[in-house]
């Protein structure tokens, strides 16, 4: 490869990892091209663009970024998930194909300019999507406030009630 066409795939490869919230490395030898057609149509409909990476182009796109770390899992034919959203969802994707097919095998994951371990996506695909988990932390956030706004009412309800009996009791002690 010529000199500014490496420049050029460096670049664009900086420009997704910049872009892009997670970046999940896998192995895809082996792995058949209608099986990888398959895999990049699951990948995109779950939010993950899947692109085969040379590992000395990534290196220096990482270390770009700021992740050198990531040269750690850079060994052999690699493939990168870059998604920019949620990598919950593209690590289920990922690893449902690998069930059924055997294939690709996960290295590791930089989400949020951190690296984790191939088990560590394993876990990532069981956790909820990130909708639901930011759903659960308002829900926690708006129970407590929920519970003291129907207590506040049902005093403020109730106040009316309570002057009036006491209105009937002085009516009835004066008399």
């Amino acid at each position: 490869m010529a000199r500014p066409e490496k420049e050029a795939a460096v670049a664009e490869l900086t420009a997704k990892l910049k872009d892009s919230y997670g970046a999940i490395v896998t192995d895809y030898r082996g792995l058949p091209v209608k099986a990888m057609a398959d895999l990049r149509r699951q990948l995109r409909a779950a939010g993950g663009d899947y692109k085969v990476v040379k590992n000395t182009l990534m290196r220096r796109a990482a270390v770009e970024v700021g992740i050198a770390d990531m040269a750690q899992v850079l060994d052999g034919p690699t493939a990168v998930v870059f998604t920019r959203d949620d990598p919950a969802a593209a690590a289920k994707a990922l690893l449902a194909f690998a069930k059924q097919t055997g294939l690709p095998q996960v290295r590791g994951a930089i989400i949020a300019r951190k690296l984790y371990a191939g088990a560590r996506v394993q876990e990532l695909a069981t956790l909820p999507g990130r909708e639901i988990m930011l759903a659960t932390v308002v829900g926690a956030i708006q129970g407590p406030i929920v519970a003291l706004a129907m207590t506040l009412q049902g005093i403020i309800g109730a106040l009316p009630a309570t002057l009036q009996a006491l209105a009937h009791k002085r009516e009835t002690t004066a008399a």
